[in-house]
């Protein structure tokens, strides 16, 4: 890592990723700190033990960040290309009617933002899913479909960040398979199928001069005098895998082990200097670093009073679902999002997607939720094996139980929804005892929520099933899981609104941007990647032209 470069970006994510790519094609040299490591496609968790253990913590670095609050859990990635690696491939434009709200800068309408959307869709490759040569359309699609033709609807079939094709080598020079429909989307794709960033925008990014530096998290940020020249310095701590196993070590004298240690042993602490520094540690972590930097660190105190504010979860309503479909849903089986309806109403935009999870998440599910029809096949099938293993059952086969036993089971007729929304987009991010908090509550979305409920109950009965609301949602806890958490940097016109101005600048910071997920300033009631990749692409579009 060299002292100083053109352009340090943090996170390798929507935002950061895009940036780097177009700094680098311009000719800036660019540094990449992510706090993730780098993920080859037989790296990813398949199992379930190694899934278990894919959660992040400063011991495992694992894949997947699951943090929870009291009134909301957000789940997210770590990795080189930051959440694609994980989300669920859908890459569709936000509604124009969300960018009448008056709290999107003037500048920042839907037809200012379709050419980035453009550039943004030519280079993740996303098209409705065509089912690979050998296979159908997943169950789980025909399902909702049916559901929603059923009920009245109009589903129609996603955009997705998905190959389907023969193996190919793809425009960065990286072999492509087709997709197999294995289902593991959320647990990153082993046959890069799945268009993630790391399989475009980072390599491309490498090819022009780009230096990508895993494991790095920020902690710091301050500006060096003067900043229009000399930029900010990033401070950052590296964590070390080869010292990740068991070992007792040193830090400052002491001796801990890496597996239980406070504080953290396995990371060193180091800088680097950028001429402008692009923040594109999402949502939380965007958030958290200027937090830090405002109020403990004291490094940028004159951030905007609005840093934290207008917090959404973009009405995510997870873990819902239809039981007892009238027919095999099979809901790992395929990518995870394949088709939509619009059920709108005159008070909100909502959005209703179908939704696989991998099989080690279906298996957990199954054994959670025992049913009356599993325990009696369950009975029928030991009546059947040891009346054969006494030789007292010539004429039945044993397979017919083993038969009866699986198709008692809860998630081969199990139809998982996805429900997106205008929530309130109320929520505040601050700092309680040094560690990042959200203060948010339902209430206000409340409304939201019990009119998408509604349609998914339209849906349950159209399908023959009965309707399964969210374990986290059920009365008294009325809390949610969002994949998809917006906000807390949010753009505006002015400083007393947001933190950015509409080209991610931070207000009274000159060269110092944000560009990713929390500069979205209220809920988009659809799938936001795209939406922050067209933003990012206008943001960097912006920096190399004013140069």
């Amino acid at each position: 890592m060299k002292d100083t470069y053109d352009v340090v970006v943090i996170g390798s994510g929507f935002g950061g990723a895009i940036n780097a790519c177009r700094l680098a094609q311009a000719g800036r040299s660019v540094c990449i700190l992510e706090r993730g490591k780098r993920w080859g496609k037989k790296d990813f968790p398949r199992t379930t033990g190694q899934v278990a253990r894919s959660f992040w913590n400063y011991s495992d670095l694992g894949l997947l960040d699951y943090r929870a609050f009291e009134n909301i859990d957000i789940i997210q990635a770590s990795g080189v290309g930051g959440g694609s690696l994980v989300y669920f491939n859908v890459h569709i434009r936000t509604p124009k009617e969300i960018f009448e709200n008056p709290r999107w800068p003037r500048g920042v309408k839907r037809d200012v933002l379709d050419p980035f959307y453009d550039q943004a869709r030519d280079m993740l490759e996303a098209r409705p899913l065509t089912p690979p040569v050998d296979l159908d359309m997943p169950p789980r699609t025909q399902a909702f479909i049916a559901a929603a033709e059923n009920a009245g609807r109009k589903p129609e079939l996603m955009e997705i960040c998905v190959y389907t094709g023969p193996e190919k080598v793809n425009r960065q020079g990286i072999v492509q398979e087709g997709c197999v429909y294995c289902g593991n989307c959320m647990l990153g794709c082993h046959v890069h199928a799945k268009n993630t960033l790391d399989l475009n925008y980072i390599p491309l990014a490498e090819k022009n001069g780009a230096e990508v530096y895993p494991l790095h998290q920020v902690e710091k940020i301050e500006p060096i005098d003067p900043v229009e020249t000399n930029g900010y310095r990033v401070h950052f701590r590296q964590f070390d895998l080869e010292t990740a196993d068991s070992r007792p070590l040193t830090v400052n004298g002491d001796r801990f082990d890496q597996r239980s240690a406070k504080p953290d042993p396995l990371s060193r602490p180091g800088s680097v200097v950028g001429r402008k520094v692009i923040i594109s540690a999402g949502a939380l972590g965007s958030t958290e670093i200027l937090l830090r930097c405002r109020d403990l660190h004291k490094t940028l105190p004159n951030l905007s009073r609005a840093l934290g504010t207008k917090f959404s979860g973009n009405g995510d309503f997870l873990l819902a679902g239809t039981l007892e479909s009238n027919r095999e849903v099979d809901p790992g089986a395929g990518p995870s999002i394949t088709a939509a309806i619009d059920c709108s109403t005159a008070n909100n935009r909502i959005m209703i997607q179908d939704l696989g999870f991998p099989d080690p998440f279906l298996w957990y599910l199954e054994s959670a939720l025992p049913v009356p029809r599993r325990l009696k096949n369950l009975s029928l099938f030991f009546r059947k094996y040891f009346m054969r293993t006494l030789g007292l059952d010539h004429g039945s086969a044993f397979t017919d139980g083993a038969d009866k036993l699986f198709k008692g089971g809860v998630t081969t007729k199990f139809l998982p929804y996805l429900g997106m929304g205008t929530d309130a987009a109320d929520g505040r991010m601050k700092l309680a005892e040094g560690n990042l908090e959200i203060d948010w509550n339902s209430r206000r979305s409340r409304a939201m929520f019990s009119e998408m409920e509604k349609t998914l109950k339209e849906l349950s009965r159209a399908i023959g099933g009965e309707y399964m609301t969210s374990v986290l949602w059920g009365w008294p806890w009325r809390k949610l899981l969002t994949a998809h958490p917006l906000g807390g940097c949010a753009m505006s016109d002015d400083s007393n609104e947001g933190v950015v101005n509409e080209f991610g600048e931070v207000w009274n910071y000159p060269n110092l941007y944000v560009s990713d997920g929390s500069i979205i300033p209220t809920a988009l009631s659809v799938n936001p990647s795209a939406t922050i990749s067209a933003l990012s692409e206008r943001i960097v579009n912006r920096i190399v032209s004013s140069q």
